[in-house]
């Protein structure tokens, strides 16, 4: 195991930010042709960046509570343990597609790159390819799940 990942909070603040992030490598899948026109409105797709620009802000203000307001189904508790082992988190969400949206579900790829710094342990950066689900919630948009 490596050096920087041997305290077991370091482990479990990893574990749980990955896990958060869905951050898992996506292996190449071929693309399916869609049964049909996949609806994109202009204001969804504005809405759907604007809501992952809030999720990368929340990150990087190590605030757990602020991370559930945009991904409701997150476990408050052990993402707060997690931020308490990090001096600093930067996430970068890019290349941002609307795969499909109805207007109040979207599907949505991004490719996600984030760099923790630890309170004690090496910086580490990660960088991958996420497709997501969002729903509508009111007049807002917020992470439902992430597809593996």
């Amino acid at each position: 195991m490596n050096a920087n990942l041997r305290s077991p909070r370091l482990v479990l603040a990893v574990m749980t930010l990955t896990l958060t992030l869905g951050v898992q490598p996506l292996m190449p899948r071929s693309v399916r042709a869609a049964s049909g026109p996949q609806v994109q409105p202009a204001a969804s797709e504005s809405a759907v960046r604007e809501t992952l620009q809030r999720y990368s802000t929340a990150l990087e203000s190590l605030d757990a509570n602020a991370v559930k307001k945009v991904q409701p189904s997150i476990p408050v508790e052990n993402l707060a343990k997690a931020f308490k082992e990090m001096r600093e988190l930067k996430v970068t969400i890019e290349s941002i597609k609307v795969l499909s949206s109805d207007g109040t579900t979207a599907r949505v790829s991004c490719r996600v790159t984030q760099t923790l710094t630890p309170k004690a342990g090496a910086k580490q950066t990660s960088a991958v390819v996420r497709v997501m689900k969002l729903r509508r919630a009111g007049d807002a948009w917020v992470i439902d799940s992430f597809e593996r």
